[in-house]
């Protein structure tokens, strides 16, 4: 039993170190692309969104609609 114990935390370990890379690797991508549109500026971003939206038109109207519900939900609470 303790043979198991020590395989299985070794591999939640192991598990760990890779998360924490992943982690590490998004954040310095979000942090080089945030970089990227504070010296673009809005153009640059209009540019990527339009890009995007060409690329991926499905996945860019769920994520316009998903936007439209949650701006719709917050300014009906306002009212209330």
């Amino acid at each position: 039993m303790e043979d198991q114990d020590q395989m299985t935390g070794s591999t939640v370990q192991a598990g760990f170190e890779r998360t924490g890379s992943i982690v590490k690797e998004v954040a310095d991508k979000a942090r080089e692309t945030v970089a990227s549109y504070r010296e673009g500026g809005f153009g640059q971003v209009s540019d990527d969104a339009l890009e995007y939206a060409r690329r991926q038109p499905a996945t860019a109207l769920l994520i316009a609609t998903g936007v439209g519900l949650l701006v719709g939900l917050i300014l009906r609470r306002g009212r209330e």
